[in-house]
């Protein structure tokens, strides 16, 4: 279970080790994706280094210690799986397989943006 306090309000969610496995390589490409500048923005070592926190943290959730993700983390885990999803579309074709992964993760980015704004990931040359 993951606990977090917004305005005052506790919420905890429950997340499964393959979805924390999920995550974590998701943030891991995401991360290369803004290095590589494909993004069409420049990256800052604020921004990199919010990844790697949020990597860490997982890593933690994972070996079994009790860790306590941010809303600023939720949020860029959604991020990350919203632009990853968003890519897979774009740059590899439609399989079974390609498809059931992207279900997966829309369902696991759904159930995490159920404590946040909505977010939509900005791709090269503005698409979304």
């Amino acid at each position: 279970m993951q606990e977090g306090n917004r305005e005052g309000k506790q919420v905890m969610m429950g997340v499964g080790e393959d979805d924390l496995k999920a995550i974590k390589y998701i943030l891991l490409f995401y991360g290369r994706y803004l290095q590589s500048g494909q993004a069409g923005q420049a990256v800052s070592h604020r921004s990199l280094n919010r990844i790697q926190l949020a990597l860490l943290k997982i890593e933690q959730i994972l070996s079994g210690q009790v860790m306590v993700l941010s809303w600023e983390e939720l949020g860029l885990i959604t991020e990350a799986i919203a632009t990853f999803t968003a890519l897979v579309r774009q740059k590899i074709a439609a399989t079974q397989e390609r498809d059931q992964v992207l279900a997966n993760c829309e369902h696991l980015r759904e159930y995490l943006s159920l404590v946040l704004p909505p977010i939509r990931p900005v791709l090269k040359g503005g698409e979304s």
